[in-house]
C-alpha cells in the first residue's frame, strides 16, 4: 500500500547503495585477516553509514537509504547467514576479473536464515540519524538463487528461489515491525530465464505478503563493475505482468539504455502503480550535468503522468567512486528541481 503524503511533485528516491569510502575497503580487508576488533567493526560501518546518510542528505534527495554500508555488495554479504550453502571455489583466479569470478555457492542441505538477515538492526541504527523517510532494500528471491547451485537438494533454480520466498517474507516483516515504511526487493535477475514470468509473480507477491509499507520492485540490468550483466536489455516481456504484481512502485533502468522504453509502464502499469525512472547511469563514470537529468525527464514525461513518476538512478552505487555518486546525486536532485519548477509542482 503507498504510504506517502505530502511528497513533492517527481519525488527522489536512491536505489540503496552509495558509494562506499575507500578506508572501508582497508577496514574489509583488515578483517578478512583478523586484524581488526568488533568494536573496530561496528565503528567503522556505524561511520560510513553516518556518512552515506549525509551525503544523500546534502544531496537534496527526498527518500535515502542506510547507503547499505553494512553490506558486502548489495547481495553477497548476506549468503553468510543463509544456511545450507557452501561456497564454490573459482575455477579461475588468474587474469581480468569476469563474470565466471563472482561469489557462487551450493546447496547442499534446506535453506534456512535462523538468525534473519539483519534488516531490523540496520533499520533502527539509520532511523535514528535522519527523519527522512528510508527505503528499505533486499534481494528477492530470484536473484538469490541466481548464485546458488542446485546441488543434490533442490531440482533446479525456480525450486531454491521458492524456497527464498517465505524466508524473504518473515524477514521484511521483521523489518516493518521494526520500523520500516518503504520495502523494495530489488530483482536484477528477473531478466534470466530460470523462471518464468507467472513464477516471477507468484514469488514476489509471496515475498511482500502481509506488509502494511509502501512496496517497491526494482529490476535493472545488472551491473559487473561497471558493465552491464546481460547483453539484450528489454523491458518488453516483463512489462505485461506489472499489473499482477503487489507492489506500488516499479524502478526501471532507462539512462544506461539511452532512454529506451520509457513508454511501456502507462502501457502496462495499473493506475495506482509509480514509475520510479531511472535517469543517472550509474555505470558512467561521467557525471550528468543538471540540463542532462531535465533532458532525460522529459524524455520520461512524454508517455508518463509527472503525478505518477519518481526520479532515481538506473541501480544503486556500489560499484561507483564515492564522489562520482556524491556528484550524480547532487545533478539527480537540481535538473529534477529545474521541471517541476516547469510544471509548477
Amino acid at each position: 500500500m503507498y504510504h506517502y503524503e505530502n511528497m513533492p511533485l517527481l519525488p527522489t528516491q536512491v536505489i540503496g547503495s552509495y558509494g562506499t569510502p575507500g578506508w572501508l575497503y582497508v577496514v574489509r580487508e583488515a578483517m578478512k585477516r583478523g586484524e581488526i576488533g568488533s568494536v573496530d567493526i561496528r565503528e567503522a560501518f556505524d561511520d560510513a553509514t553516518n556518512l552515506a546518510i549525509m551525503e544523500q542528505e546534502e544531496a537534496g534527495v527526498d527518500v535515502i537509504s542506510d547507503g547499505e554500508m553494512r553490506r558486502f555488495n548489495f547481495l553477497v554479504g548476506f549468503y553468510d547467514s543463509i544456511k545450507g550453502l557452501e561456497k564454490i571455489p573459482w575455477e579461475r583466479q588468474l587474469g581480468y576479473p569476469g563474470p565466471d569470478m563472482i561469489d557462487a555457492f551450493r546447496a547442499v542441505g534446506e535453506l534456512s536464515t535462523p538468525d534473519g538477515l539483519g534488516l531490523p538492526e540496520e533499520l533502527r541504527y539509520a532511523r535514528k540519524r535522519t527523519s527522512k523517510p528510508l527505503v528499505t532494500p533486499l534481494g528477492g528471491p530470484v536473484t538469490f538463487a541466481f548464485r546458488i547451485n542446485p546441488g543434490q537438494v533442490y531440482s533446479d533454480k525456480k525450486a531454491i528461489a521458492w524456497a527464498l520466498a517465505p524466508l524473504i517474507n518473515e524477514e521484511l516483516k521483521k523489518a516493518v515491525a521494526a520500523g520500516a515504511t518503504h520495502i523494495q526487493l530489488d530483482e536484477p535477475s528477473a531478466i534470466d530465464d530460470f523462471v518464468p514470468m507467472p513464477d516471477f509473480v507468484e514469488m514476489f507477491n509471496r515475498c511482500v505478503e502481509g506488509l502494511d509499507a509502501t512496496i517497491g520492485l526494482h529490476i535493472c540490468f545488472g551491473n559487473f563493475m561497471g558493465r552491464p550483466a546481460v547483453a539484450h536489455r528489454t523491458y518488453e516481456y516483463i512489462a505485461p505482468i506489472f499489473p499482477d504484481l503487489n507492489v506500488d512502485i516499479i524502478h526501471l533502468e532507462f539512462a544506461n539504455r539511452g532512454m529506451w522504453q520509457t513508454d511501456l509502464f502507462a502501457k502496462y502499469a495499473r493506475p495506482d502503480q509509480y514509475l520510479a525512472a531511472g535517469v543517472i547511469d550509474v555505470k558512467a563514470r561521467a557525471v550528468e550535468t543538471p540540463s542532462i537529468v531535465v533532458e532525460r525527464i522529459h524524455d520520461v514525461l512524454k508517455y508518463n503522468d509527472p503525478a505518477k513518476v519518481w526520479v532515481s538512478s538506473d541501480c544503486g552505487f556500489s560499484m561507483t567512486a564515492r564522489w562520482v555518486a556524491r556528484e550524480k546525486l547532487r545533478a539527480m536532485v537540481e535538473g529534477t528541481k529545474q521541471v517541476r519548477a516547469e510544471l509548477g509542482g
